[in-house]
């Protein structure tokens, strides 16, 4: 391999190969930070050292005032990059860096319908971030990841011959296509950002006001992320639908029902509902 190679014109080079849609964006989104760090920009990809990688991370934790759990997806996207340079036999072994510790980082399982209301209400009275109530409501009627919403635009979204609405994911995380239907909270959300929502979005400002909804609304618990939403859809289709498991993942785009377990909860209320049938 001619050791020229930067990491970024690495990942640049494979990205088709390790990450779809706006998947693939967000990760040489990072992978420019990285870049941009120390002599990364001229260091060959074969010159990396886990301390290097170490620094880095500090960096982002340190001064960025990024959380542990945000470091780790610049890790994740790192290490990435060097396996795939390691199955093209063009480095010799991949970095043996340690990640950051996260303390409870197991995220919420899902949120009370109460608690996406009150979510809803707060962005609601913020004017500056009232797209974001949308994108929540999108979120919880939909179980969509962050990514996939911000994919929607007037080109994919379509009508079945009954008239419901329903909008077309080409590229999802795991490769596959994906169907997605809009019921009526869904389909005005979408309206409310004429159904284009990444005109609103700007990755600083969306993890800012939910900075600031989690402090307010939530007591700053850290696991309370956005992604949650996608729990709460999942959870709601098994505890008050009834759904099982291969249809769940069907219709969350999961191709293992391991991963679907994981989203599924049992809620207490249906719990004690079975228990007191007995």
């Amino acid at each position: 391999m001619d050791e020229t190679y930067t990491f970024i014109e690495y990942a640049d080079m494979e990205a088709a190969r390790m990450w779809n849609g706006r998947h693939r964006e967000r990760s040489l989104k990072m992978a420019e930070k990285f870049d941009a760090f120390s002599d990364f920009g001229t260091r060959p990809i074969t010159k990396y050292k886990p301390r290097h990688i170490h620094n880095f991370l500090d960096y982002l934790t340190d001064e960025c005032d990024l959380s542990n759990n945000t470091a780790n997806h610049y890790a994740a996207m790192i290490i990435k990059v060097f396996k795939q340079a390691y199955k093209n036999q063009d480095i010799e072994r991949v970095p043996d860096f340690t990640w950051k510790k996260v303390k409870n980082a197991h995220r919420m399982s899902y949120f009370t319908p109460e608690q996406v209301d009150q979510i809803v209400e707060y962005f609601q009275k913020a004017p500056k971030h009232n797209w974001m109530a949308q994108m929540v409501l999108i979120a919880a009627n939909t179980g969509m990841r962050v990514g996939e919403i911000l994919s929607i635009s007037p080109n994919n979204i379509f009508e079945n011959i009954e008239g419901k609405p329903y909008v077309h994911l080409q590229y999802t995380k795991n490769g596959d296509e994906r169907y997605v239907y809009l019921n009526a909270k869904a389909r005005q959300a979408l309206r409310e950002l004429d159904d284009c929502p990444k005109n609103y979005y700007i990755m600083y400002n969306f993890y800012a006001a939910w900075k600031c909804m989690r402090r307010d609304v939530l007591n700053g618990d850290e696991r309370l992320v956005f992604h949650s939403l996608r729990h709460t859809f999942a959870t709601r289709l098994a505890n008050e639908f009834r759904l099982n498991n291969t249809v769940i993942a069907k219709i969350m785009g999961h191709r293992s029902l391991v991963t679907t377990s994981k989203y599924v909860k049992l809620m207490p209320e249906v719990q004690q509902s079975v228990c007191d049938a007995m």
